[in-house]
Parts: structure tokens; sequence; C-alpha cells
């Protein structure tokens, strides 16, 4: 019986090991990169010529409204809404982030300071 029992305890140790020998391999390259930001590439700080950079530089965002229809934002002491324009700069969304701006194809995010 303890030859029996040896015998299976053998077997067993036996087999563990190969299956813990075995290579797992990974793949993960149709899976998304966590790193990566959801905004589009175009909305993160991307090299721009200097004189949109000065019209940012001029736009302090004082706050942000949001609430019963539609939000608002606090710029250079001015309430703008999304549609409307600074500096030839169009708003066009207002979140708890900041101000998302669209000037010649490109979006930049304005955010409180």
């Amino acid at each position: 019986m303890r030859i029996f029992k040896l015998v299976i305890i053998l077997f067993a140790l036996f087999f563990t090991t190969k299956i813990a020998l075995s290579e797992v391999k990974y793949n993960a390259s149709d899976l998304r990169d966590p790193f990566k930001s959801y905004l589009p590439e175009s909305s993160i700080s991307k090299k721009s010529s200097s004189a949109i950079l000065r019209e940012l530089s001029k736009m302090q965002l004082s706050g942000i409204m949001w609430g019963d229809e539609e939000p608002l934002a606090i710029i250079n002491d001015k309430v703008y809404k999304v549609g409307d324009s600074i500096l030839g700069i169009k708003i066009i969304d207002v979140n708890k982030q900041g101000v998302l701006l669209n000037y010649k194809e490109e979006n930049y995010i304005l955010k409180p300071k």
C-alpha cells in the first residue's frame, strides 16, 4: 500500500512539473494600449504655429457652468457657449475638464488654472 501511495505521489509530481514548465505565450497585439489616451490625437498637445499659442495664452478660463440646458464657460470675463468663437477660435465643447476649442481643423483644450 505504501509503495502504491509513493508511486501515485511521484506520478503526480512528475506531471505537475511538466505542466508548470510548459511555455505560456501571450500576444496583446489586438488589445488596447492602457497608457494611450482616449482623446483624439489632435486634442492632445500638438505642435502648432506660434500664432495660435499666443492666442490661447491670452485666454483665461475663469469658470465653467453646466446644468439645465447648455454648458457655459467664462473666458476673459465673458460668458460663452458651445458654437461661439473667440478670436477666430471656435468652442466645440464645455465640460468638467475644460473647454475644447477648434482652430483650423485642430483641437485644443483650455483648462482652468
